[in-house]
């Protein structure tokens, strides 16, 4: 081996911390993308879910192909045919970040949708009747009663698929962006220390991702802590108020037996 190669060879830690700044560049747009798209396309999908539930015989199976052609179609072939298929095609001035913004919120908006329809559906309709009941609008029933039950379901899955988009936000390299990825190959290239820069970069997903994954798990037990103390309130007025909504449910579905009228 020449005495470069030998070189090369040897690990060097310090190298990953002389060159920290490159990395926290690449960290900051991967950051800023996933954050950005998975608003809008949390924002989008619960459009989607609320569309996808539709009675309407046109919006219902429009939204479901949606649906299905943003699911089966590659996110690296989306982000290539939007970025240099499209914007080329129709003469669209759109830039990297725009592109790759574009192609994960649509993407993930189908995947949210589904989730957040399956949330919304797993909420008992008797929440929102005994809403309706005692004179809320349609949109406050949803809003301030089916809504709220719905997130505590799908705040899991909700939580997966950020952490899917943080690793899919890589995929916009191929297209310029300088993010993690991107910023990574080009110091390898540069110095051929693709041990270190790679360990590096593996290393950040992980510690991205692993960050995710407990913030899921504390809003987790804040939901479940808060439902613990509402069932262990002491309030004699929480108290009644939970028994008479539970005697409106009942009867709305059928469960509480009418009165019975004076005979003749």
């Amino acid at each position: 081996m020449t005495a470069m190669a030998l070189a090369q060879a040897v690990f060097r830690p310090e190298f990953i911390w002389d060159n920290r700044h490159i990395f926290v560049g690449g960290v900051k747009w991967t950051l800023v993308i996933s954050l950005v798209s998975f608003v809008l396309a949390a924002v989008l999908g619960l459009v989607v879910a609320l569309l996808r539930m539709s009675p309407s015989p046109i919006i219902g199976p429009i939204v479901a192909a949606y649906i299905n052609l943003f699911r089966a179609i590659p996110l690296l072939v989306f982000v290539l045919f939007v970025y240099y298929g499209i914007a080329i095609q129709f003469n669209l001035t759109i830039t990297a970040i725009q592109a790759g913004i574009l192609t994960l919120t649509v993407q993930y908006s189908a995947w949210l949708g589904e989730i957040f329809r399956s949330g919304i559906q797993a909420v008992p309709d008797g929440q929102r009747q005994a809403a309706l009941s005692v004179g809320m609008g349609r949109a406050q029933a949803f809003f301030r009663v089916t809504l709220p039950q719905a997130a505590r379901i799908v705040i899991p899955p909700t939580g997966n698929m950020f952490i899917g988009m943080i690793k899919d936000s890589s995929l916009v390299y191929l297209i310029g962006v300088e993010e993690l990825l991107r910023v990574s190959y080009v110091l390898a290239n540069r110095t051929f220390r693709y041990f270190e820069v790679y360990m590096a970069t593996v290393l950040v997903y992980l510690i991205l991702t692993t960050g995710v994954y407990f913030l899921v798990k504390y809003i987790e037990r804040r939901f479940a802590l808060v439902d613990l103390l509402v069932s262990k309130t002491r309030s004699p007025f929480a108290r009644r108020k939970a028994a008479r909504l539970r005697r409106l449910q009942e009867s709305l579905s059928g469960g509480g037996s009418a009165p019975s009228g004076p005979s003749v």
